[in-house]
């Protein structure tokens, strides 16, 4: 009896427990006390919507499958189905468990009060799991039960998708729990919430750019035999995947082995994902932190600049450690300027019609300048939009300005030292790729070798614009500096006016170059003579407004920055 009570009440604390994840993690009840509906009804109605979508879905199956079967077999659909729903799961698990296990701060919370280490995360992953398994529920019982019974299947085929549509979502949520696990585990570079972040938009990133090149190779054909060969294909990836290949062996050819082999791979599975658990899982998530400095003494002399070197230089050293000690500044100062090019490649690479199926070349001498400018601007909108360094570079010392005032540094030196430092990071990330596309494009005949010094000259124009950018971030943080901040991240993440408008200026240049790219065939077409007289114009014009007043505005900005940025920051508190 007391063993059932207790097992009563662990029970009912993992229940209450789920309620307040959910509510933590955003998904709070539907309704309250004061609504027109209560939040018990809302849920009735919410449960009868769901019954109603999966006799929907049913139904079409049902209706549908006469037209389908002729081209596609019912095994195909079946194994394609959970291979989706599986993959599916995949993604979500992913998403759900580094948020819910992870980078959520309530762990602190949790431990003291009466729960237990294993009815917390038993907890987590009840929260983890449910909408995965919700949508394998309704997807797989639905829409494979729609086909199969129409179909005529027998008993196997019905107990395997009612089995598989919980197995599925389960095995795969172990498995994604027990790599999550020991990656955080052994990468202790990982467990800092910023770069998690990160490294989750990049890998939400490729599986979009997975999804949209997948998806644009199979709309070519729109034949019913193309779907047959694509479903074919996916059916027979499903092979890879065991727990899903025995089950189906089980439901079309009533393997019994089959059976229990699927069932004791998501037995096992589970039972490798809460030993990960128990051994790893509390003191790595207990390890995560908000980003932060690496406390390391920067001495006196480094400041001054007393080490047989040069002021500026042991300021711009300072500079540098600061930062690439800080996982912030290393994310939103270093990283964002190096992925832009996904800007620029996506569109025109994507799509089955897309701007460079249409391009002729090897480029006129007007298009590879016109379009090498562009590029220019473009690399360097992007490189310096996205970065932080120049637009946070006051505001990070924090309270440390007032003690660097009192010292005697010039302030000239000490401006650019962060004007330099930010100047090196952007145009690495401009000038570098601006170079490796000219070796692209005069190896692969795109530019003619003769025409290779417009992306030496892209290359100028791009380092000019980004020291004039650099300038006015310096100049907007010395007008409004900001010292009172908590930690890193809190100013790490700000983007200053200057940025936005550097990075929107860079998408209109972006869409110049598509426009210039896609009018360059008409230079080799049949209207070429005609439009040869435009095309110098616009060449011309471009290159007079580029190549001239970007290195002129360079040397204004730079000329007065420095006493401009001091009036600002020497009356500051």
């Amino acid at each position: 009896m007391t063993k059932n009570k207790q097992s009563t009440g662990s029970f009912y604390k993992v229940r209450r427990l789920i309620t307040v994840l959910e509510k933590c993690n955003g998904k709070t009840t539907l309704g309250d006390s004061n609504a027109l509906i209560s939040p018990k009804a809302i849920k009735i109605l919410m449960y009868i919507g769901l019954l109603l979508l999966t006799g929907a879905l049913f139904t079409g199956c049902y209706f549908l499958y006469p037209l389908i079967a002729p081209i596609i077999p019912l095994r195909n659909i079946t194994d394609t189905l959970m291979l989706i729903v599986m993959l599916i799961s995949f993604i979500l698990a992913v998403k759900n468990l580094v948020t819910v296990l992870y980078t959520a701060d309530d762990l602190p919370v949790l431990m003291p009060m009466p729960f237990s280490a294993g009815q917390i995360v038993t907890a987590k992953l009840a929260v983890s799991s449910r909408f995965p398994l919700i949508l394998s529920l309704i997807l797989v019982n639905s829409v494979c039960l729609g086909f199969g019974i129409r179909a005529g299947a027998d008993a196997a085929y019905i107990i395997g998708t009612v089995l598989s549509s919980v197995l599925i979502p389960i095995t795969t949520l172990a498995i994604i729990t027990t790599l999550v696990v020991l990656i955080f585990r052994v990468f202790g570079f990982i467990r800092n919430r910023d770069i998690t972040m990160v490294l989750g938009g990049v890998f939400t990133l490729a599986l979009t750019v997975a999804y949209i090149f997948v998806s644009n190779q199979l709309t070519g054909d729109k034949s019913g035999q193309a779907a047959a060969t694509v479903f074919s294909t996916m059916a027979s990836v499903t092979n890879g995947f065991p727990n899903i290949s025995f089950m189906s062996n089980f439901m079309f050819n009533g393997d019994i082995v089959g059976l229990l082999i699927s069932i004791c791979i998501t037995a096992a599975v589970v039972s490798v994902a809460m030993l990960a658990v128990k051994l790893f899982y509390l003191s790595t998530a207990l390890t995560m932190q908000n980003t932060g400095t690496n406390k390391k003494a920067v001495t006196k002399d480094e400041l001054t600049g007393k080490k047989k070197t040069s002021a500026r230089k042991a300021l711009t050293s300072y500079e540098s450690k600061s930062t690439r000690r800080n996982p912030a500044y290393m994310i939103y100062g270093f990283g964002m300027s190096f992925i832009w090019p996904l800007f620029v490649v996506l569109p025109l690479v994507l799509g089955n019609n897309s701007i460079l199926d249409k391009v002729t070349y090897p480029f006129d001498l007007r298009v590879s300048l016109v379009g090498a400018l562009i590029v220019g601007v473009i690399a360097s909108c992007f490189a310096c939009g996205l970065n932080i360094l120049a637009a946070s570079a006051f505001s990070r010392e924090g309270d440390n300005f007032g003690m660097l005032k009192a010292l005697p540094i010039d302030f000239a030196d000490y401006y650019k030292s962060k004007r330099n430092f930010a100047l090196l990071i952007c145009s690495l990330g401009s000038i570098v790729y601006i170079l490796i596309l000219g070796v692209f494009c005069v190896a692969a005949g795109v530019v003619p070798i003769a025409q290779c010094w417009v992306f030496l000259f892209s290359a100028l124009i791009s380092f000019l614009l980004n020291l004039t950018l650099i300038n006015f971030m310096l100049l907007q943080n010395s007008r409004k500096p900001y010292f009172t901040w908590d930690s890193e991240t809190e100013i790490s993440r700000k983007l200053t006016w200057v940025n936005i408008v550097t990075f929107i200026v860079g998408l209109v240049f972006e869409i110049i170059l598509l426009v210039t790219l896609a009018l360059s065939s008409l230079l080799s077409g049949p209207n070429s003579d005609s439009f040869s007289g435009i095309a110098t114009t616009i060449a011309l014009i471009t290159t007079a407004v580029l190549g001239i007043g970007i290195p002129v505005l360079a040397f204004i900005v730079n000329k007065f920055a420095v006493k401009k940025a001091e009036k600002n920051l020497m009356g500051t508190n």
